[in-house]
C-alpha cells in the first residue's frame, strides 16, 4: 500500500530537479514559482522543503541551442548532443514558441555533426535521448521530429563511422497537426537483455503509453497501454513520468499519471505481460516533474511531485 506524505513548503513548487529519473534525496532541488530553490530536510513537523542558499549547477547551453533545452551526455563515441537553431515553424508547439531545426552531436574529440530538418519540420522536444540499446558500445539517439501536417514521430539517429549523422528508423507520425509524443526514457522492461524506448503518444485525455523496440532500421511496438498522460499545457514540465524498479524484480517499471493526472499508475512488463501492481490516487492533478528517490535497501523508490493544488507530496 502506497502512502501520501505532504511535504511542507512555504510556496508552490514549479519544478523538481532532476525530474524523470532515479536519484537520491540530497540531489533533489525544488524550484518554486518565485524562482527560489529549496532542498528537502527533516523538520519538526516531518519532511519539509527548506530554502536553499548554496550554489547549484546552472545549465549552460552551447551557442545557438534551443532556449530551455538540455544537453544530453553520452558514455561512448558520442560525448554530447543537443537541439539547436530555434525557429517558430508551427502555430503551436508543446515545447514553447520555438522548436529546433537542427540536432547537433559532438564526438569525443570535439567534432560536431549536424542533422537538419526541412523548413516545415523540426525537433519538438527539449532534449535528445542517448542510449546504448544492446550494450555494444554504439549509441543511438532518440528524438521527437514533427511536421506541420502530420504531427510528431520518434526517430532513431545514428552517427556512422564516416561521420554521417542519419535517421536510421522512424515511427509513423501521429497523423495530424499538433499531434505530439513525450518520451519517458529507455530501459530493459521485459528481461530481454536490451533496452526499449517508452513514450506517451498524444499525451492528454487520449494518451497512450507505448514501449518500442528498435533493434535495427525499424521500430516494433511491444506494448500499448491507454489512459496515461505525462504532460500539462499549463506547465513547462515534460518529465512527468519516471522509470525505476518499483516491484523489486530487477526490471524497470514505469510510474506515469493516468489520463486525468489525478492518479499514478505503476506499470510493469516482466516476461512480455503488462501488469499494474499499483494505482495511487492523488488529491489533485500532477503539475511538476516526477522524481524517483532511492530508499533504504530492499525498499521501493519513493516518488516526489508537485500538485495543481499547490501541495508537494512524497509517495512511499
Amino acid at each position: 500500500m502506497w502512502q501520501i506524505q505532504r511535504v511542507a513548503m512555504p510556496e508552490r513548487a514549479a519544478h523538481i530537479v532532476p525530474g524523470g529519473t532515479l536519484t537520491t534525496l540530497p540531489d533533489i532541488i525544488i524550484e518554486a514559482e518565485s524562482g527560489a530553490w529549496y532542498r528537502l530536510a527533516d523538520c519538526a513537523e516531518g519532511l519539509c522543503a527548506e530554502l536553499f542558499t548554496g550554489a547549484h549547477t546552472e545549465r549552460h547551453l552551447p551557442p545557438g541551442a534551443l532556449p530551455g533545452s538540455e544537453v544530453a551526455e553520452g558514455a561512448n563515441r558520442i560525448a554530447r548532443a543537443w537541439l539547436a537553431d530555434p525557429a517558430q515553424r508551427f502555430q503551436a508547439s508543446a515545447v514553447g514558441a520555438n522548436i529546433a531545426g537542427t540536432l547537433i552531436v559532438e564526438d569525443r574529440i570535439g567534432r560536431n555533426f549536424r542533422l537538419e530538418t526541412a523548413l516545415d519540420e523540426g525537433f519538438e522536444d527539449r532534449r535528445v535521448h542517448i542510449e546504448d540499446i544492446d550494450g555494444n558500445g554504439i549509441d543511438t539517439l532518440f528524438a521527437v521530429k514533427s511536421s506541420q501536417d502530420q504531427g510528431a514521430a520518434l526517430v532513431a539517429v545514428r552517427l556512422e563511422a564516416e561521420g554521417l549523422l542519419r535517421i536510421a528508423a522512424s515511427t509513423a507520425p501521429v497523423g495530424h497537426p499538433n499531434g505530439w509524443l513525450n518520451v519517458i526514457g529507455a530501459a530493459d522492461f521485459t528481461g530481454a537483455g536490451h533496452k526499449a524506448v517508452a513514450l506517451v503518444r498524444t499525451p492528454g485525455p487520449d494518451g497512450q503509453l507505448q514501449i518500442l523496440d528498435c533493434p535495427g532500421d525499424q521500430f516494433a511496438l511491444l506494448f500499448a497501454v491507454p489512459g496515461v498522460n505525462n504532460f500539462s499545457p499549463a506547465t513547462t514540465a515534460l518529465d512527468m513520468a519516471v522509470i525505476a524498479d518499483f516491484d523489486g524484480d530487477g526490471l524497470a517499471d514505469i510510474a506515469v499519471p493516468d489520463a486525468t493526472r489525478q492518479a499514478i499508475r505503476i506499470l510493469s512488463f516482466r516476461g512480455g505481460q503488462v501488469a499494474e501492481p499499483s494505482v495511487i490516487a492523488l488529491p489533485a492533478p500532477v503539475a511538476t516533474e516526477i522524481a524517483a528517490i532511492t530508499a533504504a535497501p530492499g525498499k521501493r523508490p519513493l516518488l516526489l511531485m508537485g500538485l495543481e493544488n499547490g501541495e508537494l507530496v512524497l509517495l512511499h
